[in-house]
């Protein structure tokens, strides 16, 4: 990758923030605005949830290391699937495999991705975003397996030994289409591109979803100091967590919206990035699309 991806947290130009508020505007809600953008008063409380059996009743997610034990099961569960589709003696239907295999890994990348996003805790934020990267990385190298798609065409071309539905046939034919919109038909080279490619697009998105939720910290000097008291003040500097869509004070939210959502330019390299690498994609599947005739 040819440039680093720093921290958003980071010492930022006095002017540049004085810029972004320098012509702040008192604004009001009406009532039902408000209503709609007031925080509930009832929050969740996930160290209640986890004291005694876990998060969401997972024992495993007592703890933050939890979510390793989750991940390798997934991965040795789907190294089992993956094999039973390519048993010539396989006792059931190819596309039930398929489901539970697909099963198997997102339901922990998609509660990995709930609570990196969701979690306050640094630990349980970080090990779900280990797991969600390192399962989400496996989805993408099985979606260009040669084997493994020829094994489920060969189904849906030839019927499969067991007997099927409707809707097992459609469903087998939802999972060729993920195949083929892998690239899964390119030569060797350009597909193994296109791993790399969905494997980098997938990393930079979660990085500037994190990034977009930073806090941002500014000095102490950028904001009015009748309104300081409804920051958080470290030293000579002020945390600006979010937009505070319900501090009681509009000159608070107006600053506190201007300095949170100011420029990045660390989030405008990662997205000038991603847009770059997605386009490549498109146009390699543009090329494959216009290549087989759809």
């Amino acid at each position: 990758m040819k440039f680093l991806l720093k921290s958003s947290i980071s010492a930022l130009y006095h002017t540049k923030w004085k810029d972004c508020i320098s012509r702040l505007s008192v604004s009001t809600w009406s009532p039902l605005a408000t209503a709609f953008n007031t925080r509930p008063g009832r929050k969740l409380n996930f160290g209640a949830a986890i004291s005694n059996t876990g998060l969401f009743n997972l024992p495993e997610l007592r703890s933050h290391e939890g979510f390793y034990e989750l991940q390798n099961r997934a991965i040795q569960d789907s190294e089992r699937l993956i094999a039973e589709s390519q048993d010539p003696k396989r006792s059931r239907k190819m596309v039930a495999i398929f489901d539970e295999l697909s099963d198997t890994l997102c339901k922990v990348a998609d509660l990995a991705e709930f609570i990196r996003i969701a979690d306050p805790r640094p630990d349980y934020a970080q090990a779900a975003e280990d797991a969600c990267v390192s399962i989400s990385g496996i989805v993408e190298k099985l979606n260009t397996d040669r084997n493994l798609y020829s094994a489920l065409r060969n189904t849906v071309d030839n019927s499969d030994k067991f007997s099927t539905t409707l809707v097992d046939n459609h469903v087998s034919r939802l999972f060729l289409f993920d195949f083929e919109q892998c690239g899964i038909h390119l030569p060797e080279a350009q597909r193994q591109r296109v791993v790399h490619l969905n494997d980098t697009i997938l990393q930079l998105g979660q990085r500037f979803m994190s990034g977009a939720v930073t806090p941002r910290i500014v000095s102490k000097s950028v904001i009015p100091e009748s309104i300081r008291e409804y920051f958080t003040v470290e030293g000579e500097h002020i945390v600006v967590s979010g937009v505070f869509g319900d501090s009681p004070n509009p000159l608070a939210r107006e600053a506190a919206y201007k300095v949170f959502f100011c420029p990045d330019q660390q989030q405008e390299i990662i997205i000038s990035e991603l847009l770059r690498l997605r386009y490549e994609l498109a146009k390699r599947a543009a090329s494959r699309l216009m290549g087989t005739g759809l």
